[in-house]
């Protein structure tokens, strides 16, 4: 069982992770997005609508992911600041069966780095592991690019 803060680094961690990849599919669709060059062709600007709609998801995404983050790491600074635990102190926050954190507070930036992948916990009866698999955006956005 984990404790609350571990948790909370636990969370601040997949998040990170997380935003990385909602930004770098924002920033690729975006970057692809197809201009108006003047088409007079309905169909053709649906088509560009229809792209634009699905890079302002894709925004929309990378800001709700930022805000969550956000959010968690000014929990994080709340608990080091009760704790009264100095800006530059590495803590090392274990997630157990699968990696190691060190988070840290530089006053300008919460850091949060994976130190130690971890082998995995030994199946046991009583204890039921259910792996989540798949990215928080819809597969059929993927498929349609």
């Amino acid at each position: 069982m984990e404790g609350e803060f571990t948790n909370f680094c636990k969370h601040y961690y997949e998040l990170q992770l997380q935003l990385e990849q909602v930004e770098a599919r924002f920033k690729t669709l975006l970057k692809n997005a197809p201009p108006y060059t003047g088409q007079t062709c309905v169909a053709e600007l649906d088509a560009i609508i229809s792209y634009n709609r699905r890079v302002q998801k894709a925004r929309d995404t990378s800001l709700e992911c930022a805000a969550a983050k956000e959010r968690t790491g000014h929990i994080i600074k709340q608990i080091l600041a009760y704790f009264e635990i100095p800006p530059h102190t590495m803590l090392t926050c274990e997630i157990p069966g699968q990696y190691e954190l060190t988070i840290w507070d530089d006053e300008l930036w919460l850091n949060c780095i994976k130190t130690k992948q971890l082998a995995p916990l030994e199946e046991s009866g009583n204890i039921i592991s259910i792996p989540l698999i798949g990215k928080r955006y819809d597969s059929v956005d993927e498929e349609e690019s």
